[in-house]
């Protein structure tokens, strides 16, 4: 009996060790068929939001993706000059327009600006590989009110925390359950002056100041180069 006993349990384990090899060869699997259909290099053209306030922000982000490299660079000009700029790869793919101002306060703060650009996805901060922001360091303009962001990342690292289960649905942020889909994607640039008056009915998340999160230029991404043509890209004309 103890050796039937022991024939079933070897296996059993057998079972079990090759069923978690499926499951690793699968979730590896699936990895790169995702990644598969998301390399190339994707364009944004930003422009202005809430001009008003922010001046005529304007500039362009570029997203390549090669290998397990994921690289982004944001160049942002006119901008508010000398303070920090949150900047947001968000879920839709559309930008707010004059409309998206439904208090009617002429201004489209960042709760507005949702309805059109939806959550956030990944921050362009210090580490793209993650979405916490507790250490997160954002870009700061010059004082032209520009600057240029580059950051790289391991595009599977990344990728490993946006598929998490979402541990704070209310924080702004969202996960992924599919593909990235970043020709579906905008990216919006935030911020400005605390000296700034705003009305009262300017809102943000609870987590959030009005001011730091209000969006300021937004561009929707294109595909520009596929992966073949990723060595020949030397940037679009504008």
């Amino acid at each position: 009996m103890k050796k039937c006993f022991s024939i079933v349990s070897s296996v059993l384990l057998l079972t079990l060790v090759s069923c978690g090899e499926k499951a690793s060869s699968r979730k590896k699997l699936s990895m790169q068929n995702l990644f598969q259909t998301e390399k190339g290099i994707y364009e944004a053209n930003l422009e202005p939001l809430n001009s008003h306030l922010a001046g005529e922000a304007n500039g362009k982000a570029v997203i390549k993706l090669r290998g397990d490299e994921m690289i982004v660079e944001v160049q942002v000009n006119g901008a508010e000059s000398q303070i920090v700029h949150p900047q947001y790869l968000h879920l839709s793919d559309q930008c707010p327009t004059l409309s998206s101002d439904t208090n009617k306060d002429g201004i489209i703060d960042d709760l507005e600006g949702r309805m059109n650009y939806g959550s956030a996805l990944i921050p362009f901060d210090s580490d793209l590989a993650t979405q916490v922001e507790e250490k997160s360091i954002f870009p700061k303009a010059d004082f032209s009110g520009n600057y240029f962001y580059r950051s790289e990342t391991s595009w599977v690292k990344m990728m490993t925390d946006l598929l998490l289960k979402d541990a704070n649905p209310s924080d702004g942020m969202a996960k992924l359950n599919s593909a990235l889909n970043l020709k579906d994607r905008v990216v919006v640039i935030k911020g400005i002056s605390s000296s700034i008056k705003l009305p009262e009915t300017a809102q943000a998340l609870e987590n959030e100041v009005p001011h730091n999160s209000m969006p300021i230029a937004c561009g929707r991404l294109i595909k520009v180069a596929s992966a073949e043509d990723y060595n020949d890209y030397s940037g679009s004309k504008d």
